[in-house]
């Protein structure tokens, strides 16, 4: 044989060999099971959009919407603008020149200007196409009850401007994602259902109540101020004014500069330093408002009482930025929510009480500093201290430091003269005596409006500038209390023996020794 004809019988029966190997290791091999050619061929299929319908928004004349909440009606309105701007034969001008066609949706029977029209869009998108993913079968052919299409969650109606309806059903929610529908006698599985297609018509409602910004500063000279351009702008409250059931007397609340205690202060029914951490609540609180859902719109009288806004718990008039509003509070909802209402807006809000009850749960009494009476020693020119033993006076006069006192601040050197005219140190003995006065807090409010008997003490502040005094009473009601009378108002509670602290003080001081046991050097 020769060598070259040897050479290619052996590489054939090499090949046949390998060949023979290769087939006999296939043979081998697990043949795919059905269930693995059905679920790779159903995940191949689910990535597949079937497209159910489409319609263009301004071809849409309604949308009916039927679900568990009651449901609701979107309409429309197309508006077609003429573009008039002048052009050349060029193909971009030619097509700006066209007509442009603008559609917007709206809830049927409620006001456009409280709709949010943002979500009232999304509903209308489900309802104007519908695509899916996967198609079951035709409805006769199966059993609808296993698909929850025997009493479906909602159903969408489309109608066009010719008439034409495209309408579909949606049952339970598939295995893995989307829900069944019921379209054109056929059941698939659509993931084009959004959340929007379950509400009522009240969650297309706006939920902003107040968004008030600081004004911009509008005065070109303060720009090249470096300082200034870093300050933030703030927003301006001039007066807060507090009306209702929880309020048997108005209240009111303006800005005040002369207190380091709070930047407000109570002006009527008397005066006293505001609460700081209440007014900061408040004054952020109203200027950024958001209920958490809506409870009516046109409310009538019946919904008004059911809600507790015919007679409101609280009413709060306030002026910001040269802006008058008013704010109702009423009751509490299932959920604990509180029913709230802007005037000029007739529409009932849910809120997070946490977030309204500074204002929507306010009292004078939780409005009010918890000090009976801060008022600054700097600006008092005569203390009068009475009880049932007798009446002290202390006047005080304050003297110009011509040098200390500059341009923009004067300072003052103080003197004290007792009832007898006897000279009481200012610093340190007038001044501790003064501070055990202020410092009386109230422990609680009280249902008393009227004091029986004489006051126990009356502490009388008189002022440099003129204004009216300031008279506090406190009356021995037992139980170790004390009632407090403001300016003829009963405010409170306190303890007796800190109004006792003062009647025992007010001997010491007069003697020119210090309450906190120091006698003057």
């Amino acid at each position: 044989m020769k060598r070259n004809t040897r050479y290619i019988l052996i590489t054939l029966a090499a090949a046949v060999v390998l060949g023979g190997a290769i087939t006999a290791l296939l043979l081998t091999q697990p043949a795919a099971s059905a269930e693995e050619d059905s679920s790779s061929s159903m995940a191949s299929s689910s990535t597949e959009e079937i497209s159910l319908y489409s319609h263009e928004g301004e071809d849409v004349a309604s949308i009916d919407v039927t679900n568990a909440e009651g449901g609701y009606r979107i309409l429309t309105n197309v508006e077609i603008i003429e573009n008039s701007s002048s052009s050349s034969d060029s193909e971009s001008d030619s097509s700006s020149s066209e007509p442009q066609t603008f559609v917007t949706y709206y809830l049927d029977g409620i006001d456009q200007d409280l709709q949010n029209t943002s979500s009232v869009s999304t509903a209308a998108g489900y309802c104007t196409s519908l695509s899916a993913t996967r198609e079951i079968g035709a409805a006769e052919d199966l059993n609808l009850e296993e698909y929850g299409l025997d009493d479906p969650q909602l159903s969408v109606t489309t109608t066009l401007s010719d008439g034409e309806e495209s309408s579909y059903s949606v049952g339970d929610e598939g295995p893995v994602s989307g829900y069944y529908v019921l379209y054109d006698d056929k059941v698939y599985v659509s993931e084009s259902v959004g959340d929007s297609l379950f509400n009522n018509r009240l969650d297309f409602v706006n939920t902003t109540i107040l968004s008030i910004t600081p004004p911009e500063d509008t005065d070109d000279s303060s720009s090249s101020d470096s300082s200034s351009v870093n300050e933030e702008a703030t927003n301006e409250f001039t007066k807060f004014t507090f009306t209702g059931t929880n309020f048997p007397q108005e209240v009111q609340i303006v800005p005040q500069t002369e207190s380091l205690n709070s930047d407000y202060k109570l002006s009527v029914p008397y005066e006293v330093d505001a609460d700081q951490e209440s007014m900061t609540s408040i004054t952020s609180g109203v200027a950024s408002l958001t209920a958490t859902s809506v409870a009516a719109v046109e409310p009538t009288e019946e919904q008004l009482a059911e809600f507790g806004l015919a007679e409101p718990t609280v009413r709060l008039d306030f002026a910001v930025n040269g802006n008058s509003y008013t704010l109702l509070s009423g009751g509490t909802s299932e959920d604990g929510g509180r029913y709230v209402m802007l005037d000029g807006v007739d529409v009932v809000y849910i809120c997070d009480d946490s977030t309204v009850g500074v204002w929507a749960n306010a009292t004078l009494f939780s409005l009010r500093d918890s000090f009976v009476l801060m008022q600054n020693i700097a600006n008092i020119n005569r203390l009068t201290v009475e009880t049932p033993n007798g009446t002290d006076v202390f006047n005080l006069t304050r003297t110009e430091n011509e040098e200390s006192s500059t341009e923009d601040n004067i300072v003052y050197d103080y003197s004290v003269k007792g009832t007898d005219g006897q000279d009481i140190t200012y610093k340190g003995v007038f001044t501790a005596y003064y501070q055990t006065i202020i410092g009386i807090q109230l422990l609680d409010e009280t249902t008393e409006t009227e004091p029986s008997g004489e006051p126990m003490l009356t502490v009388t502040y008189d002022y440099y500038d003129g204004r009216d005094p300031h008279t506090v009473s406190y009356y021995d009601i037992g139980d170790r209390r004390c009632l407090v009378e403001v300016d003829g108002t009963v405010v409170g509670v306190v303890s007796q023996s800190v109004v006792q602290s003062v009647i025992d003080n007010t001997e010491v001081v007069l003697q020119n020794k210090s309450v906190n046991g120091d006698e003057e050097e």
